[in-house]
């Protein structure tokens, strides 16, 4: 992994007091206490596992409830500072318990952790919760589409789809739109333009997708959409993130998968983007 002082990015600073470490095959596990410098209430974490040798500390942040259960992000770091994954606990209740009828609406909204926010794309989370599922014709299952965004609530608030299409609808490069993806259709406010993977709009069977979004020509949002039926199957499961030449803006960290761990002791589903590599 870079780097990102190679990169011209500042790395956060975690505050850890160590209490146990694990040790498993070829990995080791520090339990560590972390302070996300952005939670009121300093919450802390616990360490996530690494590959290899690395030893990684874990930084909780902010929780919020869905329906009837919970959510709380995470991200987790290096020895030298670097975020090597960033995701969201769910108990199984926030993903099974959304009802038979809903309007769409943004049902929860999550930030990542301070150092997610300052190294990755991934600034904050909307989850949205669709029982009739939406267009076009693969995605009509119930579904869960779960956009994790670039930029901040305010900066996210302000996309306006009509005022765009006034002034001639800004489409991305071809530079940033990775291979298997079709032009950017879509635009819903406070989200941008989709672009839906050809794989799923050619015939395919949908059961957990990731669909790329766009604003102003940048990428603004990578969104895993999950069927309930996926989840309800209690199993980990993994969606392959792909890497456009550019995401535009200023250089960041950009994952190259999303693991959804199912966690049975626990009954949680940990969604984590990791591969991370960097991207302009």
């Amino acid at each position: 992994m870079k780097n990102l002082a190679a990169l011209g990015l500042a790395s956060a600073v975690v505050a850890t007091s160590a209490f146990a470490t694990l040790t498993s095959a070829c990995t080791t596990t520090k339990i560590v206490e972390v302070t996300d410098p952005s939670l009121d209430d300093g919450g802390a974490g616990e360490a996530g596992a690494g590959e290899g040798d690395e030893e990684l500390t874990r930084v909780d942040g902010k929780s919020g409830e869905l329906f009837d259960g919970t959510a709380k992000s995470f991200a987790k770091v290096n020895a030298e500072g670097t975020v090597v994954s960033v995701g969201v606990v769910f108990s199984l209740a926030a993903l099974t318990s959304g009802p038979k009828s809903h309007p769409f609406q943004d049902d929860l909204v999550l930030d990542m952790p301070a150092v997610a926010k300052e190294q990755t794309i991934l600034h904050h989370l909307r989850a949205n919760w669709l029982p009739g599922g939406h267009g076009p014709t693969p995605y009509a299952d119930p579904h869960f589409d779960f956009h994790f965004l670039r930029g901040t609530r305010a900066e996210i608030d302000d996309i306006d789809c009509a005022a765009d299409a006034r002034t001639g609808k800004t489409m991305p490069d071809a530079d940033k739109i990775p291979k298997g993806y079709g032009q950017p259709e879509l635009c819903v406010n406070a989200m941008g333009y989709h672009s839906w993977p050809k794989a799923d709009t050619s015939g395919g069977k949908f059961t957990a997708s990731l669909i790329m979004g766009y604003w102003a020509g940048n990428v603004v949002f990578l969104e895993p959409m999950i069927t309930l039926r996926t989840l309800e199957k209690k199993a980990t499961f993994e969606i392959p993130i792909a890497k456009p030449a550019s995401a535009g803006g200023a250089t960041t960290l950009y994952p190259t998968r999303m693991v959804a761990h199912w966690l049975e002791e626990t009954e949680e589903y940990e969604f984590e983007f990791d591969s991370f590599e960097a991207i302009d």
